[in-house]
């Protein structure tokens, strides 16, 4: 595995592969990330891996300060997954360089773009520099964040660019959590919280089909437990707009807090 940390060395070595693909995260990898990675093994002759803390994408700066940071580890994985090139770029090195000028997508102001202000806008600002750094065959992107995967989707598809993004499910430990790098900043007691809320909205889920129904339920449970929520919404995955309809074509997502922390889910 070789380590670039220079976009204009990554660039001119992948515009000459015609198989690749493409991983980008912000670091503190997971299972999750590491399933991400062996699917773009298996599909691709060659995989490259971004790891790239993106200021922008925080409105929080304590959100950011408090995010994991172990790069050691994550060179650890990457060279154990057997990936050819892992890219840790500077903020310079991502911001200096001159892109091509992209259009974004509409975005409906739900769930994360209406509580995150400016959080997509930071994550389309460093995917613009990204899918030009590194012009890959294909992407691979978790359905966990499954806005920001779909925004993603619809800013490539706008603009054009060849790059096939891959959608892929979302990776849970044995008591049903999604894995998530935040997780590691949840207590014993919080973590045992957080399975039981999303425990609670599948199980709703599955035994009940009326919205109304299913979200008074989970509103109830939030406040017993005394949990803080920004969100319950049922979105259809098609419109990607707030529907009344529980079924095949739409997604329960929910972000709420335990202690600091922020969790995001969709079942």
């Amino acid at each position: 595995m070789k380590i670039i940390k220079k976009s204009k060395e990554i660039n001119l070595l992948f515009k000459n592969i015609k198989k690749s693909g493409f991983v980008p995260t912000m670091g503190s990898l997971h299972k999750g990330h590491e399933y991400l990675i062996k699917k773009s093994i298996t599909e691709n002759k060659i995989t490259v891996v971004s790891i790239f803390l993106n200021p922008k994408q925080f409105n929080n700066k304590n959100d950011l300060k408090k995010y994991p940071k172990k790069v050691n580890d994550d060179i650890r994985i990457c060279k154990k997954l057997k990936v050819n090139y892992l890219f840790i770029p500077s903020f310079n090195e991502i911001y200096s360089w001159k892109s091509k000028k992209r259009k974004y997508p509409k975005i409906n102001k739900i769930m994360e773009h209406k509580y995150r202000k400016g959080h997509f806008k930071g994550v389309l600002q460093v995917i613009e520099k990204l899918t030009d750094i590194v012009p890959s065959s294909k992407m691979y992107l978790g359905e966990k964040d499954f806005q920001q995967f779909k925004i993603i989707k619809d800013f490539i598809f706008l603009n054009k660019i060849k790059t096939k993004v891959i959608n892929c499910k979302t990776i849970r430990d044995s008591s049903g959590l999604a894995l998530s790098s935040r997780n590691q900043l949840l207590s014993k007691a919080n973590k045992k919280k957080a399975v039981l809320m999303i425990n609670f909205v599948k199980k709703i889920k599955k035994k009940k089909s009326k919205y109304n129904n299913i979200l008074k339920d989970i509103k109830e449970n939030f406040k017993k437990n005394k949990i803080k929520y920004d969100y319950i919404e049922n979105i259809n995955l098609k419109t990607f707009k707030i529907t009344d309809k529980i079924n095949n074509q739409s997604r329960l997502f929910v972000a709420f807090y335990l202690g600091k922390v922020r969790l995001i889910d969709n079942i």
